[in-house]
């Protein structure tokens, strides 16, 4: 019978690693054979020697089941790369390696076992024993306890917590962050997980009525269709809450009692969708005593601890 396996290869980055000083470390056994296990990155090495690694499971009586698998660990080590406070890339599952099946079958011959192209991601693949991954492929680094890791992956992937998409849209765009080197752009996409996370109320019946006299005035007008229909389109969205009204509520709701910056969680935010604001529609800040290394550092902070309450949030 055909078992499955799956395999989730994802990066840190470059100046943080899992400090295990081993090549391979368990993170779950249940009680029906399945197995799950961090690895090197690359073999006949400790895994703490590597801003990069895999998780490997199985086995499984089914791809769909493989796949499932796969996700669950993705949001499981999302989690607790959040809780971290650390990046993570996982890629998107799509081969972009040059290695050809020429070269899978030159090295299945030198080294006498299987290969397989090394997919940055989730991948997913029949069961084959001593089956190896091909790629073609003095910094300061900070070393993750990797207790840690098993302890927040069991609990995670056990107890499967449920996520809405917006939950893991935004988690992914904060461990993605990481990866951002310019302070700006760091910035802004650390404002976009929050924006992620939003789901703007509708306002007061007075600003629906407004809103739809709005409408059936540009309906009724003389211009033309084009411009019709954007304007119809952008006063649909004045029926909600504005991003910066959803974000401040939505702070002073999760984290209320959490100061950044010497300010309450909503009137940082306020003040970081304002400074986001300029920077889109005028490209820098217009306060140049603005350090917008330490407000991303800050930023980074709030939307973790924002995410973490949102992700343990009950209601």
């Amino acid at each position: 019978m055909t078992a499955y396996c799956f395999r989730l290869r994802f990066n840190f980055p470059d100046a943080y690693r899992i400090g295990a000083d081993v090549e391979q470390l368990e993170l779950l056994v249940l009680p029906n054979g399945e197995r799950i296990k961090l690895r090197s990155d690359s073999n006949g090495t400790l895994i703490k020697d590597h801003s990069s690694a895999s998780i490997l499971g199985g086995p499984y009586e089914s791809e769909d089941q493989a796949r499932t698998a796969a996700e669950k660990s993705k949001y499981a080590v999302l989690y607790w790369a959040i809780e971290q406070r650390l990046g993570i890339d996982f890629g998107d599952g799509k081969q972009r390696s040059i290695v050809t099946n020429e070269g899978l079958a030159m090295l299945e011959k030198q080294y006498g076992c299987p290969f397989r192209t090394d997919i940055h991601g989730i991948d997913v693949y029949e069961q084959i024993d001593k089956l190896q991954f091909a790629k073609f492929s003095a910094n300061a680094r900070v070393d993750k306890n990797p207790q840690n890791l098993i302890k927040t992956f069991c609990h995670e992937y056990v107890n499967s917590r449920e996520l809405t998409e917006k939950q893991i849209l935004a988690s992914e765009i904060y461990a993605g962050s990481f990866f951002d080197v310019a302070p700006r752009s760091r910035f802004i996409t650390l404002v976009t997980a929050v924006e992620a996370l939003l789901e703007p109320l509708k306002r007061s019946e007075a600003v629906q009525t407004l809103v739809e006299d709005f409408r059936s005035a540009t309906h009724s007008s003389n211009i033309d269709e084009a411009t019709k229909r954007s304007i119809m389109g952008s006063l649909q969205w004045l029926r909600y809450e504005s991003i910066g009204q959803a974000g401040r509520a939505l702070a002073r709701r999760l984290i209320p009692n959490d100061i950044f910056n010497g300010q309450s969680s909503d009137n940082f935010f306020t003040q970081c969708y304002n400074l986001r604001s300029q920077i889109m529609h005028r490209g820098a800040i217009e306060d140049e005593s603005v350090d917008i290394f330490d407000l991303a550092n800050t930023m980074e902070l709030f939307v973790s601890r924002l995410l973490l309450a949102s992700l343990n949030n009950r209601e």
